[in-house]
């Protein structure tokens, strides 16, 4: 038992360490990441806004009908709902193609504002 609890508390001190030096590196993904990044590194980075998305609802529960007008997460993901990550990428690829001048634009207030937000008028 003594020894299972000296691995536990390594394994947490070892989460606590990475996630300080993580943080500390932590910066918004915008268009100029995007358009360097790989295929791959796209297609992480857009499961991984979905995991959060769905964690939210999740976590919200019935409250998730509050969280409209507060919250970008029901616009994110009522918007993007039936959209594949493939379009999305696509999507997106168009979007800093098509407008350089907007290369340090997040990559979330894209998602947002230029395909989610209009999904919803539909």
């Amino acid at each position: 038992m003594k020894k299972l609890s000296i691995i536990l508390i390594s394994i947490l001190f070892a989460v606590l360490c990475v996630s300080a030096w993580a943080a500390k590196d932590l910066e918004i993904v915008t268009g100029e990441h995007w358009m360097s990044s790989s295929l791959e590194q796209k297609r992480a980075f857009l499961f991984g806004v979905g995991n959060v998305l769905e964690i939210e609802e999740a976590m919200a529960g019935k409250d998730y009908e509050l969280m409209r007008g507060r919250s970008i997460v029901p616009v994110l993901l009522e918007g993007l709902s039936g959209i594949s990550i493939a379009n999305i990428v696509t999507q997106l690829d168009k979007f800093y193609t098509d407008h350089p001048d907007q290369s340090k634009r997040a990559v979330i207030g894209v998602l947002y504002t230029e395909m989610a937000k209009p999904n919803l008028k539909k």
